[in-house]
């Protein structure tokens, strides 16, 4: 009994040696990391709100290996300004551009998006992600294209390289 209870005080003695000199979890991260994450919580009484002018688009029929583009309108319907820090697609084929300056309350702008049209026919759909400092922390919308025009050749070729 006694050997029983003198392996359970050294490891209990082991435990709380090693624990000793750890960091906190507040002591791991720098001031600017700090700072940074305090600017990232947002309000969701004063925040800025993202509201789409069409929550997809449509291109219709686009022809295979040929660009389109359109401009997604918005506007700030929230109590701050709004930010939109990024803006990213599902695929490279889609490239949104965004307006890097802070949209006033009641602000209108827009997002261009470009699509670029492969080699396969048939319905395609993108999604677009905004990183914004909503109380959401991101927006999203889609695109469709219906492609047409892709040869044989073209849908083959383009198969053997993967989508």
């Amino acid at each position: 009994m006694k050997s029983k209870l003198f392996i359970l005080g050294v490891i209990a003695f082991t435990f709380a040696v090693s624990s000793c000199g750890e960091k906190k979890a507040s002591e791991s991260f720098t001031a600017e990391e700090t700072a940074q994450q305090a600017e990232n919580v947002v309000d969701a009484a004063t925040a800025p709100v993202l509201t789409l002018a069409e929550a997809s688009h449509d291109f219709g029929d686009v022809a295979a290996n040929s660009k389109v583009e359109t401009y997604i309108k918005f506007k700030n319907d929230g109590k701050s300004p709004l930010v939109i820090r990024d803006a990213s697609a599902t695929c490279g084929c889609t490239v949104p551009e965004f307006p890097t300056a802070p949209i006033p309350v009641g602000g209108t702008d827009s997002i261009k998006v470009q699509y670029t049209a492969g080699n396969m026919n048939g319905k395609q759909q993108k999604t677009v992600t905004l990183v914004t400092n909503t109380a959401n922390g991101h927006e999203k919308f889609d695109i469709t294209a219906n492609v047409t025009g892709a040869t044989a050749n073209d849908q083959n070729a383009q198969q053997a390289f993967g989508k």
